[in-house]
């Protein structure tokens, strides 16, 4: 399977700090995102914003983020790896959303 330029890596700097492909969504953690059940709440919740926000677009970040926290950025494992984006858009309408493409949107 190929990748999709969408998908989202996630990885640790050497010094443990995680990055991400998708600019961060600050809104619980000035500090900065993080992934993994062993990671702050607020972190993973700016996580989700992050990824959902890039993906599908604000609305859904706010409606589906704290579920997408829950159920996808806590099992990511500590060292990080890639949340694909097509995952991202089968789960939105699985969780009772509705995708919208925000590269559709003009401004």
């Amino acid at each position: 399977m190929g990748t999709d330029p969408d998908d989202v890596i996630l990885m640790r700097r050497v010094d443990g700090t995680a990055t991400a492909t998708v600019p961060h969504v600050v809104r619980h953690s000035p500090t900065g995102i993080d992934w993994g059940p062993r990671s702050g709440a607020a972190a993973r919740a700016d996580l989700a914003l992050s990824v959902l926000t890039a993906l599908a677009g604000p609305d859904v970040a706010e409606e589906r983020g704290a579920m997408f926290a829950a159920e996808v950025v806590a099992r990511v494992p500590h060292a990080g790896g890639v949340i694909r984006a097509c995952d991202v858009r089968a789960w939105i309408p699985a969780r009772g959303g509705l995708y919208h493409d925000p590269s559709a949107i003009r401004p």
